[in-house]
């Protein structure tokens, strides 16, 4: 036997001992706020009511081709909520509502990423099954995307869910019931981030 074939069995136990090592790192990401958002659609009388919020962070850990090894955690600042309408943004912020004083922060979390293979030919798109926390009540939610841009550096990701606000228990009392404003709130976001070197 070779020093050279011995070289390569040596090699080859290493990395079998320790599959750590034959795996890259998954790249962790960091967004860039000013090209960043989350936005929502809700229904009241018939008529959507637009919002988005300003302020949100996260850890971001994800590579295409390690999906099984990719999580993320989006922390979103509650009282950075926006809309064109004033006595909106006051309403949503109030006990019945968001009740931003007790609950300052919605977390969306996820450790399970897959590809989604009901997209177009050749559109590669992705799901992410995680969980919402708004108002300390936490609900199952799958979070559709797919990317406009990823490189070795930046990547930007587009995507969507819909959830249930009275799963939140958000709009109590009067606002408890879907007659006025619609259960379901579309939720659209843009996320866009660097790679941490």
């Amino acid at each position: 036997m070779t020093k050279s074939t011995i070289t390569k069995i040596a090699l080859a136990l290493l990395i079998w001992t320790n599959p750590v090592i034959a795996a890259a790192k998954v790249p962790s990401w960091k967004i860039v706020p000013e090209s960043s958002q989350i936005t929502f659609t809700a229904t009241q009388n018939h008529a959507p009511v637009q919002g988005n919020f300003k302020t949100f962070t996260g850890e971001i850990n994800f590579d295409k081709e390690q999906l099984d090894k990719s999580n993320v955690n989006i922390a979103i600042d509650i009282a950075s909520l926006f809309s064109s309408n004033s006595d909106i943004i006051k309403t949503l912020l109030e006990a019945d509502w968001f009740d931003v004083k007790d609950f300052p922060k919605a977390v969306f979390s996820s450790n399970e990423f897959t590809k989604d293979t009901t997209g177009s030919a050749g559109e590669e798109r992705y799901k992410a099954k995680g969980s919402l926390t708004i108002r300390d009540k936490t609900v199952p939610v799958t979070v559709s995307f797919a990317f406009k841009e990823y490189s070795s550096t930046k990547a930007q990701a587009l995507g969507s869910t819909s959830i249930k606000r009275t799963d939140f228990g958000v709009g109590q009392g009067e606002w408890s019931s879907p007659t006025v404003v619609e259960d379901g709130v579309q939720v659209n976001f843009t996320v866009t981030a660097i790679k941490n070197q």
